[in-house]
């Protein structure tokens, strides 16, 4: 369709973390400056295979959350092959409409990723526009990065990873039938698979809260592996929504993940594990009102 001038945030933005959020606020600023709007040119998965932190439609919800008035999402494979020169001038500049180019410290482009942010900054001069170059941003002394973030939900520490994101990690996905043990244990359970490509959290018992309608309610989430045999384990997540009863089979629900609660446990018994889910229940309320 019509392209529309604008001022273009570059990055992969996998999770839309403290970083990326200072690289769009900066093209926002130029973008208010020119009287044009915002865009974000990512691509659809990593070009390194890197897991990711946020399904592709919660980035682009996130990147709107940031700031940015459009997406443009490529296929690596569409552009892999494209000379870093032939990027900024045919694509950005001629096809897209680039009145300014903002981009990170460690930003590459370009066919084997040969262009940085020199070169970028030397691309957009040639083109008569403006590009920004933004510095690292480190928080508790260390960088910000999406490796220190899967780092972080690897150990299940999603207390800082919410820290580094500024928003709270999440899981929104459609409620697949499960095993209805929750029916058994006197609450609503739901069950979500964390898609294959999704960076990976560790196993155990979270406190979350689960949006059903425009509400919030408190819950407790269990990450585990259920054995299938296509796949050999899908990763699944069980909820126990406190509060609230109801049938959520098929609807897309959000899963926000607060804090971490047990490791993964192995039960001798359903009434081992009824009371354990109890226990959790009860621990999630209180970690809930220190919260308040």
């Amino acid at each position: 369709g019509r392209v529309c001038p604008s001022v273009f945030a570059l990055g992969m933005f996998d999770g839309v973390h403290m970083g990326h959020r200072r690289i769009i606020s900066a093209a926002k600023n130029i973008s208010t400056e020119l009287g044009v709007s915002t865009a974000v040119l990512i691509f659809s998965s990593s070009p390194r295979g890197a897991r990711e932190i946020l399904a592709l439609s919660d980035r682009l919800t996130e990147l709107k959350n940031a700031g940015a008035d459009f997406a443009y999402v490529y296929d690596f494979r569409e552009l892999c092959d494209m000379s870093a020169e032939d990027f900024v001038n045919e694509e950005l500049c001629k096809k897209l409409g680039a009145k300014a180019l903002v981009a990170g410290f460690n930003y590459h482009f370009g066919k084997g990723g040969a262009g940085d942010s020199n070169l970028l900054c030397d691309l957009a001069r040639k083109n008569g526009i403006k590009a920004k170059i933004c510095e690292q941003v480190s928080f508790l002394g260390e960088p910000v990065s999406s490796t220190r973030i899967r780092a972080l939900l690897e150990k299940g520490d999603v207390e800082n990873a919410n820290l580094l994101l500024t928003y709270n990690y999440y899981v929104n996905e459609p409620v697949k039938h499960g095993k209805a043990l929750g029916r058994t244990l006197g609450m609503p359970t739901i069950n979500q698979i964390f898609s294959p490509s999704r960076a990976l959290l560790a196993r155990g018992t979270y406190y979350t809260k689960t949006s059903v309608c425009g509400k919030d309610y408190i819950s407790v989430s269990n990450v585990g592996s259920r054995p299938t045999v296509e796949n050999g384990g899908t990763v699944n997540l069980e909820t126990h929504i406190l509060d609230f009863d109801g049938n959520l089979y098929g609807e897309t629900v959000k899963v926000t993940f607060y804090g971490r609660g047990r490791g993964e446990k192995k039960f001798d018994s359903v009434e081992d594990l009824q009371n354990s889910v109890m226990l959790d229940c009860e621990k999630a309320r209180e970690f809930f009102k220190t919260k308040e």
